[in-house]
């Protein structure tokens, strides 16, 4: 069974010398069970068929990508309302001056 915050932890290798976060990660190694959950979620798709594992990774990546699309809406959006909000700030700054 691999230990995912032990695959986790060198990417926290840079903030070993910060003291506060060394024991803050230890605090959540031992409060999370996170390898446990993920250890038992890869069992149980194991023990699923072909079809089941297959049907599940359609129907995941369809959540997938409704949600990438509707983050690409989402996003699109705030950037038309940025671009028309500095295009505001820009005329009226340079008609005051």
């Amino acid at each position: 069974m691999v230990h995912i915050l032990s695959i986790v932890r060198p990417l926290f290798l840079m903030f070993e010398n910060i003291p506060v976060v060394g024991p803050i990660f230890d605090w959540l190694e031992g409060a999370i069970p996170l390898s446990r959950w993920i250890q038992s979620a890869v069992d149980f798709i194991n023990n699923l068929s072909f079809a089941e594992q297959f049907l599940g990774a359609i129907i995941f990546g369809l959540i997938v990508l409704l949600g990438v699309f509707s983050l690409i809406k989402k996003l699109s959006k705030l950037i038309i309302v940025i671009a028309i909000l500095v295009g505001l700030w820009l005329l009226y700054t340079n008609t005051q001056g």
